[in-house]
Formats: C-alpha cells, sequence, structure tokens
C-alpha cells in the first residue's frame, strides 16, 4: 500500500520536473510513510530513495521504519540539506502552503519547484483501506451519539452535552475527536464554530451539535439540528429549507460528471427559494481523511469533477444573528456510479 502510493508521488515528481520533493505535513508523512502522530520532514525522490528526519522526540515512534529510511536530526533542516547535497539534489518540490518562510529560506542553495496541493490531489482519492478507516470513525461516532441523544432536552447545558458526547465517543471505540465537538442552542447557534458554555438549553431553541471521530488517524465529520420542545409551522418551515437543501445536492452527484460548484449551486439554490441563501455563510462541504478538512472542497469556486474514491461533506446552513442557526452535515462516499451517505443517522423530527 505504501509502496503504491510512492509511486503516484514519484509520478508527480517527474511530472513537475523536481529531483525530489520535500514533505513538512504530518498528515502527508503519515501517509506515505504508515507511521503516524509524528512529526518531522520526509524527503522523497524521484530515484524511489526516502528519508524521514525527526527529532530524539519521535525516534521512538518512527522506530519501525527501515534503518536506512530514518535519520535522527539534531541539527533541524540542516540535516535535511546535507542530505540533498549528499545525494546530488538540485530541483526540489516543496508545498508553498506548508512551508513557512523561515524554513524555505534555507533552501536559498537549490532550484524550488512549485508542489503545492500535490500530495493532496493524491490523498483525494481515498484507497479501500481507508474508506474503511473513516466508516468505523464515523460508526464510532454514532454509535456515542445514540448513547447521547435520549439526554437532550430543556435545561441540560451545551458543555454537559458536549462533556458526554465526547466520553462517549471514547467509550465506542474512537481513540479521539475529530475536533473539538460543537453544541451550540439558541442564539449561539448563528455562531458556526461556537464552543460551548455553561448556557442551559430552552425549549422553542433550535441545538446544533457538529461531531466526529478518529480512529487510526482517520476522522468523520457530522452536524445534526434538533429543535427543543414545541415545532411550530415556521421553524419547521427553516429546518425543512436546510434538509431539502442537503438533500438535493446529495441527489444530484454524479461521481465522474458532477462539478464541485454545481452541487454547492443546487443548495443554495434550494435555499433561495426561501429568501434564506444569504444566511449560508460558508461552502457547501470538504474532503475527510487524515485531516478534517481536506481535498476536495465543495465550493462555487472548484469546478473538480467529483471522482470516485473521494470522501466529502454536504453540509448546508443557515445562521441569523441573533436568533438562531440550522446546519445538517453527513458525509458522502463517490462510488462507480452513485453515492453513499456514510454511517447515516436517522435522525429528522421536523417533516
Amino acid at each position: 500500500m505504501i509502496e503504491r502510493r510512492i509511486k503516484k508521488l514519484q509520478n508527480k515528481i517527474e511530472e513537475t520536473k523536481a529531483e525530489a520533493v520535500i514533505i513538512f505535513s504530518a498528515s502527508d508523512i503519515g501517509y506515505f510513510t504508515g507511521v503516524g502522530d509524528i512529526e518531522g520532514v520526509l524527503v522523497v525522490s524521484a530515484k524511489n530513495e526516502r528519508k524521514l528526519f525527526v527529532s530524539p522526540l519521535y525516534e521512538t515512534a518512527a522506530s519501525e521504519l527501515p534503518k536506512n529510511e530514518l535519520e535522527v536530526s539534531i541539527n533541524g533542516i540542516k540535516d535535511v540539506t546535507d542530505y540533498l547535497k549528499q545525494e546530488g539534489i538540485h530541483k526540489i518540490g516543496l508545498d508553498f502552503l506548508e512551508t513557512k518562510m523561515n524554513i524555505s529560506n534555507e533552501f536559498a542553495g537549490f532550484e524550488i519547484i512549485d508542489f503545492t496541493n500535490q500530495t493532496k490531489m493524491i490523498r483525494m482519492i481515498k484507497e479501500k483501506e481507508e474508506i474503511n478507516s473513516i466508516k468505523r470513525s464515523a460508526i464510532f461516532a454514532r454509535n456515542a451519539f445514540l448513547k447521547v441523544y435520549p439526554y437532550i432536552k430543556a435545561g441540560i447545558t451545551e458543555k454537559e452535552i458536549a462533556d458526554e458526547l465526547t466520553y462517549q465517543i471514547r467509550k465506542a471505540g474512537a481513540q479521539k475527536e475529530s475536533f473539538e465537538t460543537i453544541v451550540a442552542s439558541g442564539a449561539n447557534a448563528a455562531i458556526p464554530h461556537h464552543t460551548p458554555t455553561d448556557k442551559k438549553i430552552e425549549d422553542g431553541e433550535f441545538l446544533v451539535i457538529d461531531f466526529g471521530a478518529n480512529k487510526d488517524g482517520y476522522n468523520s465529520d457530522n452536524t445534526l439540528t434538533f429543535l427543543i420542545g414545541e415545532k411550530d409551522d415556521e421553524k419547521k418551515k427553516l429546518f425543512n429549507a436546510v434538509f431539502y437543501a442537503q438533500l438535493f445536492a446529495t441527489e444530484m452527484i454524479a461521481p465522474g460528471r458532477t462539478k464541485a460548484s454545481d452541487v454547492e449551486k443546487r443548495a443554495r439554490s434550494e435555499l433561495g427559494k426561501y429568501n434564506l441563501d444569504k444566511y449560508f455563510i460558508h461552502s457547501l462541504g470538504h474532503g475527510v481523511g487524515l485531516d478534517v478538512h481536506e481535498f476536495p472542497y465543495i465550493n462555487l469556486k472548484n469546478d473538480m469533477v467529483i471522482q470516485p474514491g473521494m470522501v466529502f461533506t454536504i453540509e448546508p446552513g443557515i445562521y441569523i444573528p441573533g436568533e438562531l442557526g440550522i446546519r445538517l452535515e453527513h458525509m458522502v462516499l463517490a462510488k462507480e456510479n452513485d453515492t453513499e451517505v456514510i454511517a447515516f443517522t436517522p435522525f429528522m423530527e421536523i417533516m
């Protein structure tokens, strides 16, 4: 599996006319070495040679790699540049978004080739093993939520729900949460990345819960919205608008034919029927894998055609400042001829 990934990377190196690529992203390093949760610098050359440089802090974590592929660095980036010179490498690829300015200055004596996002493009198409890991993470998150759901009612605080869900995610079998669980009620739900507080949930409020689990380095991401207490017609209409925006955007996806930008257009079009598109203040979705947010991004600027093997979220939302927020998010796997909603959570209280 790792050799297959390295081969794809080497093809990219050859396409860009580089002699080697220097990788700083921890997620990329994990993907191309099989060693997760590690910081370092990975050098992969077009000649099928690779070397991982780590500080002594990560020597034990990386010790499963062959000795000729691992070097414990005591001089930081200088050890990397010395290695490149020793190997006669002059043209190096750098991801400009992952390389800090002070580090890039250390490569002043080399010919720099733009390798931005090339590793992300490789990781964007998931292998079978990756898809299975993502599904396991999603199932852990869903099972954890099923334990918490009966306790959701007026009087409980945002933080109490978040703390219990975090506990249940780990108890279900995940190694950790994908991110800090978001629980937002009432006016707080109008803040997409709200941090849970001691605010008590009240009848008549929308409650947004955004959560995910991480297993073997792979993440899940899911958001549910509930209306606490009585469900009046106006609030049903708001919820239904977001629900149908998610439903129709998901149903329109035809792998190999549908552009990412068109998927967001479809969701915005549905919200526009209710004059709610102005309250949709973020993009429709993002890839999920080793990172919670990765390629492909489902937004108006991305004309990339959705391909089999991509895993991404569809998450329309509306946010009315000072009043309420509603967001529905599920993960979608693009297959050869159709799509699959991963670990579908059967919660739809309002229709």
